[in-house]
């Protein structure tokens, strides 16, 4: 052997490398043989040495699928006679495979006849299993993009787009291919959903600051075809071993369903949902800050309290839907009376509030003036009716002297009680002295309009019927009280209720209500002959009463000997009277209010929780209370057929009263739209004009 080859032999072995050496009979590569040097025969699992074989023999060590195209690729290269490159695998005696690369050159006998190829052949089988575990990483991390649920692209170092996942391409609108290449603000513009202003790029922000950059809450993608999606956004740096930024990753979603149902539960924390104006909440936070304003800069703003009259009346005669429209009606008009700048909000059933920012008084006594006016003038017709309104309005100044917002909501409300009892429908603007008039006129004339109706039997009973919405022979009412005074005027609750409470008459009144539903059952079982009784007993239960009882009433440590005592005089049994309390009033008497439900279901009572939902811990106190039905605010019923979030929490309250075993009540369903909902629900009872009106509880009572 030459020093050359010598060399070569060296330089081979160095390599991992071995001669391959085909000889071709008449130009066919299958017919011909194949010299190994010991090397190469090592490479086919056989003994170390150097070895001439058929081709075909050579071939049977070829994996079989590898054979045909190793045999296509040689013999090509012979008609062309040219070189060749392939790649394939061989199975060793053993059964354990490997890849083996090879390279060889066509060379020609004296007739310029293919008679041989000629090159070097060495193993691959790690770079191979290197090169299938990348791809099944990168497959696998495809794979795994594609299949997530957010939106996916990444970048390289200049902000270029190198990949789009299936989501990001659905969401941006641009392909994986036609994106490649693009600037990302390009396949992803972003802007700002309030302005409208493009955004400063997540992706250039990240590649700038070499660092990860959390979600931004208020970004809008704009779509290859102009539409706008909003989606919350993020990038985070693509590092290399080395330390260096190869791109960013971006991953984004589409949060239009959130984000609207934010806003939506955004737009009710601060608003009233039957009008659309704003509540008392956020009224009464803007009142804090016009204060705020009169105080550090000498602003003067004016505050107005309505009251409308005569509403009540409408409510009751026409029922509450009327009383709805007449609200919604009366919010447009009177907005459409005031400056952009003026704010008008619900406080209540029927009062409003205004607040009149950087107004002088005498600008706001105007203001007000044509605010009555526009009531006065307003005709309201409902069922071949019509209905005339008026408007008591109090005013306050909001300046420098001003104290607290809690003393200008008092004043205006004083203010506004002032306007009633003056003569109703006019303007009253407060004044320092009113404050103590109004407490001394307000106490001495509802004690004595109360013990009036105590002394001359002025108290009323009405019924309005809770209705099973399957089991049409059960009898339910809620019993509710009037005062008819001498005059023959209908006083509703509203008026002598927080009257009462504040002058510490509802022990008296709750009592009073109590004896006389007793005696109402009592007189309606001893009406009927005995054998009729009998029947109506077998035919259906006894009717049952649901009375209503104050927070100072389940403090009382004698009430429950007052109740007993009723039951004995007038031999009622106690399963016919349900006791309705407030969530609030519970809350406000807790250990009493267990200690008095607990007595009093033990005789058989039982407990209904009114206005449930509208506190802050609903649930949690439903668990240590032992009540039997759950009414649901009407705040949440009275739309439900249009409102989806009231309609969930109305769903949500029903299910967890149905898992701890109680029964529930809708109130105020007034339509039949409203009535196929609550049914749909599944909701046990419904209240309302939809399924029933008020009623004088004993005949004869107008």
């Amino acid at each position: 052997m030459s020093d050359q080859q010598k060399r070569l032999q060296m330089a081979l072995e160095a390599a991992h490398m071995a001669i391959w050496d085909s000889r071709l009979i008449d130009g066919q590569v299958i017919d011909g043989t194949v010299s190994w040097s010991a090397k190469g025969a090592a490479l086919l699992g056989l003994e170390e040495r150097a070895l001439t074989q058929p081709f075909r023999t050579f071939l049977g060590f070829v994996h079989v699928d590898d054979q045909g195209p190793l045999l296509e690729v040689m013999q090509e290269a012979v008609r062309q006679r040219d070189g060749y490159a392939l790649q394939y695998r061989v199975v060793w005696p053993d059964g354990s495979e490997r890849w083996l690369a090879a390279k060889a050159q066509v060379f020609t006998d004296a007739d310029g006849q293919p008679d041989r190829t000629l090159g070097i052949i060495w193993d691959i089988t790690e770079h191979m299993l290197r090169e299938l575990l990348i791809a099944e990483r990168k497959e696998l991390a495809e794979v795994t993009l594609s299949s997530i649920g957010d939106g996916v692209i990444t970048t390289d170092p200049y902000g270029k787009t190198r990949y789009l996942n299936r989501v990001a391409e659905q969401l941006t609108g641009w392909s994986n291919e036609l994106a490649r290449g693009m600037d990302i603000s390009q396949t992803l513009p972003l802007v700002d959903e309030r302005t409208g202003e493009a955004l400063e790029h997540v992706a250039y922000k990240c590649l700038q600051q070499r660092q990860a950059i959390g979600i931004s809450a208020h970004s809008q993608l704009v779509t290859r075809d102009g539409r706008h999606i909003a989606v919350e956004d993020s990038a985070a740096p693509i590092w290399s071993r080395d330390g260096d930024i190869l791109g960013a990753v971006v991953v984004f979603r589409d949060v239009s369903h959130e984000r609207k149902l934010s806003q939506q539960l955004s737009w009710h924390a601060t608003h009233d949902t039957l009008t659309g104006l704003i509540n008392r909440r956020e009224f009464e936070h803007l009142v804090a800050g016009a204060l705020h304003t009169a105080k550090q800069d000498g602003h003067v703003h004016a505050l107005l309290y309505l009251d409308l009259d005569q509403f009540k009346v409408i409510n009751d005669t026409c029922g509450h839907g009327a009383g709805d429209v007449l609200l919604q009606l009366l919010a447009k008009m009177l907005q459409a009376q005031m400056r952009d700048s003026d704010i008008l909000a619900r406080l209540g059933g029927d009062e409003l509030g205004v607040l009149l920012p950087h107004c002088p008084l005498d600008h706001a006594r105007q203001i007000g003036e044509q605010l009555r006016q526009s009531i006065r003038d307003f005709r309201f017709a409902w069922d071949s009716r019509s209905f005339e309104l008026g408007v008591s309005i109090g005013m306050v100044e909001i300046s420098q002297d001003s104290k607290s917002m809690s003393e200008l909501l008092s004043a205006a409300d004083q203010a506004c009680y002032l306007a009633k009892e003056q003569g109703r429908n006019r303007i009253h603007v407060y004044q320092e002295s009113d404050v103590m008039l109004a407490q001394r006129h307000g106490e001495m004339l509802w004690i004595s309009r109360l013990n009036e109706a105590f002394a001359h039997d002025y108290f009323r009973l009405y019924a309005m019927p809770i209705v099973h919405l399957n089991d049409s022979q059960e009898h339910h009412d809620e019993v509710l009280i009037r005062i008819r005074n001498s005059q023959g005027d209908l006083i509703l609750p509203g008026a002598f209720i927080p009257a009462a409470e504040r002058y510490d008459m509802m022990l008296s009144i709750d009592r009073w209500v109590i004896r006389a539903v007793c005696a109402h059952i009592e007189s309606v079982r001893d009406s009927l002959p005995p054998i009729e009784a009998m029947a109506e007993s077998r035919r259906r239960a006894p009717a049952l009463y649901s009375v209503n009882l104050s927070g100072m009433s389940l403090a009382d440590a004698g009430l429950h000997d007052y109740i007993t005592e009723q039951f004995v005089q007038f031999a009622i049994a106690p399963e016919q009277l349900c006791f309705e309390i407030t969530e609030t009033a519970v809350i406000a008497n807790l250990p009493k209010a267990q200690v008095f439900m607990r007595q009093l279901k033990a005789m058989g009572c039982r407990f209904s929780l009114d206005d449930f939902g509208s506190g802050f811990s609903s649930f949690g106190y439903l668990k240590a209370l032992p009540v039997d039905y759950l009414k649901i605010d009407g705040v949440f019923v009275r739309d439900i057929a249009s409102n989806a979030i009231n309609r969930a929490m109305v769903k949500a309250i029903n299910e967890v009263g149905h898992v701890m075993g109680l029964k529930t009540v809708a109130e105020y369903v007034e339509d039949e739209a409203t009535l196929a909902v609550i049914r749909e629900l599944g909701i046990d009872y419904a209240q309302g004009y939809a399924v029933g009106s008020l009623r004088p509880l004993t005949a004869g009572v107008d």
